[in-house]
């Protein structure tokens, strides 16, 4: 039997997939041969296995899908501009994310951006977070480096 902290976490893991899927769907009906039809057809091919299982991963392409004035709902609200929140989840850097959801180390005094790793390849964009590719292996936070680092936790309980 599953327990209700695993229940809570796959429904926001489909929450996020959902919200994905109507996302890239609707900037390929709105803007047709782009590339992201790609993007979408491998979304809705490899499923909810795409999705990062990391709780920060989570937020940060929680705060991206979902335009900065809307709070997540289970209803499926069109967006005012699909091509902000492509944009952002395609391009946007973990350094130009909000200090509230942005991926820090601590090194010394110092606070310093850190980059996800997954299938030996690093970036430090909002795009890696997704396993477009369904590979399944699920990746981790890294120095520039490649060595796994444990980020700072600015969730509040």
């Amino acid at each position: 039997m599953k327990t209700i902290k695993t229940l809570l976490t796959e429904a926001k893991d489909l929450l996020l997939y959902n919200r994905l899927l109507v996302v890239l769907g609707g900037y390929c009906d709105t803007f047709p041969a782009t590339g992201v039809d790609r993007l979408f057809d491998a979304a809705t091919e490899k499923g909810k296995k795409i999705i990062p299982k990391d709780k920060q991963a989570l937020l940060i392409l929680q705060e991206v899908l979902w335009t900065r004035k809307q709070a997540p709902s289970v209803e499926y609200d069109v967006p005012d501009d699909w091509a902000t929140i492509v944009g952002e989840l395609l391009n946007l850097r973990f350094s130009d994310l909000p200090a509230t959801s942005k991926p820090v180390i601590k090194k010394g005094r110092k606070l310093e951006s850190v980059f996800w790793s997954a299938g030996g390849v690093i970036s430090d964009k909002v795009r890696s977070l997704i396993d477009f590719e369904g590979t399944g292996k699920s990746g981790f936070w890294c120095d520039v480096e490649g060595k796994k680092v444990e980020i700072l936790d600015k969730t509040i309980n």
